[in-house]
């Protein structure tokens, strides 16, 4: 009994179905196309019925980017008002003489606001990279063999 003939499960039907929608996302597959190889995802037994929904399209590669930690994006978007208008105040500051330093007023408070989501998104969500889960279906387990006699 060769790896085709192995039963898959829901977690590699919905596998090859992220591999699918990113195909359509890229171009690679029509609406039509996209439609009709689900349906053949969804009543497939077997890994030897769902290795030919992909055997056209190219193999996913797996990005070394998602090993780097980065700053994620919707940290960026939150943060990057905050520097802009406290550059603003600073600017302002110094050129009406750097008396009584008041941008104090508009970094801190702000700055405090934006510190607790940014740390409990990183905290829950990781690096915000997105998906963790690999793109490429794990292949099957090799049945046991039989005993010899």
């Amino acid at each position: 009994m060769g790896a085709e003939n192995v039963r898959a499960s829901d977690a590699d039907r919905e596998k090859v179905v992220e591999q699918l929608r990113h195909a359509m996302n890229e171009g690679r597959l029509t609406l039509h196309e996209y439609d009709d190889r689900l349906q053949q995802v969804y009543s497939a037994k077997t890994y030897g019925e769902l290795n030919p929904v992909l055997a056209d399209l190219p193999a996913q590669r797996v990005s070394r980017s998602r090993d780097v930690k980065r700053i994620p994006q919707w940290a960026v978007i939150m943060w990057t008002p905050w520097v802009f208008v406290n550059m603003l105040t600073l600017l302002i500051w110094v050129a009406t003489g750097a008396g009584y330093f008041w941008p104090f007023w508009v970094a801190v408070p702000w700055g405090m606001a934006l510190l607790i989501p940014t740390a409990i998104g990183i905290t829950v969500r990781g690096n915000g990279s997105g998906s963790e889960r690999p793109q490429i279906p794990p292949t099957p387990p090799t049945p046991p063999l039989p005993p010899t006699r």
